[in-house]
């Protein structure tokens, strides 16, 4: 059975990592709060898409399907759409997870690659403070917002962006917005 709780379990992980009444916080704990945060997001990402397009309920949908939707997010593509995303009439919950999206993968990237970067503690927990709230925001979207969202980060392909392109000409409602 997959781990549901996997995204909230990191970002207690990296609370620990900043333990305030540990004097002994190292450059690495600091490091590994940040880049764990990124990956709390990444897969409350996952797993937001995964129960949108495929389920919940662990009995009635394909778990299989439910998988593939979820190891279907790649990291670059991820971040692509959520970049883009602000250009979307997406509720603003979405557009905020979008934007920390963006901002947690770099500061991930800066952590885990950059070997003159020398975040402080309390960089290290705003971070992980900030990734906690969109999780939360993310996580109370509208499930209309959500199947939306979903579609929009996983599905990249010459096609889709067609059909988005035509989308944006039309008169209907636009991504995610109630109807």
């Amino acid at each position: 059975m997959p781990d549901e709780q996997l995204a909230e379990d990191l970002v207690a992980t990296a609370k620990k990592l900043l333990n305030a009444e540990n004097e002994d916080v190292t450059q690495t704990d600091l490091r590994r709060a940040i880049s764990t945060a990124y990956f709390a997001v990444f897969h409350a990402l996952a797993r937001v898409s995964a129960h949108s397009l495929v389920g919940e309920d662990r009995e009635e949908r394909p778990n299989r399907a439910w998988v593939e939707v979820y190891r279907g997010l790649s990291h670059g593509s991820c971040k692509n759409a959520c970049a883009k995303a602000s250009s979307i009439n997406f509720p603003d919950e979405i557009k905020g997870f979008s934007n920390i999206f963006v901002q947690l993968q770099d500061a991930r990237k800066r952590v885990d690659y950059d070997p003159m970067c020398r975040p402080t503690a309390a960089e290290a927990l705003q971070w992980v403070t900030i990734a906690e709230v969109s999780i939360r925001k993310l996580c109370e979207a509208e499930t209309k917002s959500k199947i939306a969202f979903a579609t929009w980060v996983l599905i990249t392909s010459p096609g889709a962006d067609l059909a988005r392109n035509a989308v944006k000409f039309s008169v209907g409602p636009q991504l995610g917005a109630p109807s």
